[in-house]
């Protein structure tokens, strides 16, 4: 399928915020998120179901959540679409969501956490490139000061800047853990929320991808567990290399089991025994996830590792035209 690209974000658009998650916990944050939108230069349009519950743990009901998502599509009027806040249960919309629609009216969609889920099965699907990015409540409600200005750049230069992203900076140091030249097309998000797609139809198709995760609170033997699962289903076989972002409150066994206290058996070495069949480049560290600053990643463009560089990842194609 032809890749389609939206056009990029101005000062003056219309952003229209759901809830195709989660519902949203922290009022509070996830208002003060939407007014740092707004001093971006944006103007707000709110899903109808941005604050209904449905469930304990859904922002409305199947059919509500998934109304929002295709209404804010068909509105000619909204030129980029973020959502609310992360959380589980946005794989049920799948069904739902009009495709066809959506790419007859591309624009910016943007989220993290289970928004992988969309973005990815969007891109699979529709052809549109949808990014990896500031969610409202936990992103955007944390301003653009101070060190967070990285992710105002990164977020400017993916969506509104037909020029490509270029070089990732690094911010710290980065942990090689295996050597290599890789290029392909970016595919990703948080690593669980990835294996729900595994044997649907909205999987992405791995072949010659750049694949980037990240995951939070997991432990060492759950992260195992997902990586383990997707070599397993041949995507190893597939890719042509890995960019891991931030692994918040990860790199820990099972706190329980008293045996399992075995502080050499890192997170890093777990991976390596996974991927060690693999020669393609695994480069560990990259700004993106569930911490802040992080960068926005274009879902669907052509990005490249290169382990003997300073900065071994660049983002080489812009994400909106």
């Amino acid at each position: 399928m032809r890749t389609i690209k939206p056009r990029a974000l101005r000062k003056g658009d219309e952003i229209g915020i759901i809830s195709p998650s989660e519902p949203v916990i922290y009022k509070k944050k996830f208002l003060r998120g939407v007014e740092i939108l707004k001093k971006l230069g944006f103007r707000v349009v709110l899903g109808k179901n941005v604050f209904k519950k449905h469930g304990a743990y859904m922002a409305g009901t199947d059919k509500e959540r998934a109304a929002d998502l295709n209404a804010m599509f068909k509105n000619p009027q909204i030129k980029g679409i973020f959502c609310g806040t992360g959380g589980m249960p946005s794989n049920r919309l799948l069904e739902l969501i009009d495709y066809y629609s959506i790419r007859k009216n591309p624009k910016v969609f943007m989220g993290l956490s289970d928004i992988t889920v969309l973005i990815n099965a969007i891109n699979k699907v529709a052809g549109l490139v949808t990014f990896h990015g500031p969610n409202i409540e936990s992103g955007f409600s944390r301003g653009f000061s101070g060190k967070n200005k990285y992710t105002l750049e990164y977020f400017s230069k993916a969506v509104m800047n037909s020029k490509p992203i270029g070089i990732v900076r690094k911010r710290h140091s980065l942990e090689i853990l295996k050597k290599g030249r890789a290029q392909g097309a970016l595919v990703g998000g948080n690593l669980e929320a990835l294996t729900t797609l595994l044997g649907t139809k909205y999987e992405p198709d791995w072949k010659n991808k750049i694949f980037f995760w990240e995951e939070v609170e997991q432990t060492i033997e759950d992260i195992d567990f997902f990586l383990t699962h997707l070599r397993l289903c041949g995507v190893f076989n597939k890719i042509s290399g890995i960019v891991i972002g931030k692994l918040v409150g990860c790199d820990t066994l099972d706190p329980i089991d008293d045996w399992k206290k075995e502080k050499s058996f890192t997170i890093s070495k777990m991976i390596l025994e996974i991927c060690r069949d693999y020669k393609f480049p695994i480069i560990k560290g990259i700004p993106f996830g569930h911490s802040y600053p992080q960068i926005t990643l274009p879902i669907g463009v052509k990005a490249s590792i290169d382990t003997k560089k300073t900065n071994p990842f660049s983002i080489d194609e812009s994400g909106v035209k």
